[in-house]
């Protein structure tokens, strides 16, 4: 009973993420913009993942709470093992993403410093994930940084004679 708790987390999370992720990730292929579809993975890896923690959440209140009125030693013991296996996840999940905002910051300030537009775009780009997978997800987050990939290029420099700022 109590892996179908997990399970069920866990399928949760996927057939949440699979409508807002998908939805979002469709909407980029139709497009044709990376970014968007980039977005849209990541809220499903992210919804996956916070189903996964509230699976193992619910699996171990249920072992404590049965452990507790059968007044069986090992299934306490399981509950306070799957209880503390979800709460590091969560603490590496923050962990991760203060790591993701730290590096990227400092890549966007690395890129003024350079007058790197490339720079610039990529991590202000991974720090938009961030911002709105942690929105659509509460918070626990998993997304691929940005790469330095061919559209980010074309998208970093107009193109010789578009630049619209000279009047």
């Amino acid at each position: 009973m109590v892996n179908n708790i997990k399970k069920a987390g866990i399928i949760t999370g996927a057939v949440v993420g699979g409508v807002i992720g998908g939805t979002i990730s469709v909407i980029g292929k139709v497009t044709k913009k990376k970014f968007i579809d980039e977005l849209g993975e990541s809220v499903v890896d992210s919804t996956i993942l916070t189903g996964g923690i509230a699976g193992e959440i619910a699996s171990g209140t249920t072992h404590l709470i049965s452990g507790t009125i059968q007044q069986q030693q090992d299934k306490l013991k399981e509950g306070k093992t799957e209880l503390k296996s979800a709460g590091s996840q969560v603490v590496q999940n923050f962990v991760n993403n203060v790591k993701t905002v730290v590096d990227n910051s400092g890549e966007i300030l690395e890129g003024v410093k350079e007058k790197d537009g490339k720079k610039i775009l990529r991590g202000t780009r991974t720090l938009a994930k961030v911002v709105v997978v942690g929105a659509i997800t509460v918070g626990t987050i998993k997304i691929k940084p940005e790469e330095d990939s061919t559209e980010l290029q074309n998208e970093a420099v107009p193109p010789e004679g578009l630049d619209d700022s000279e009047g």
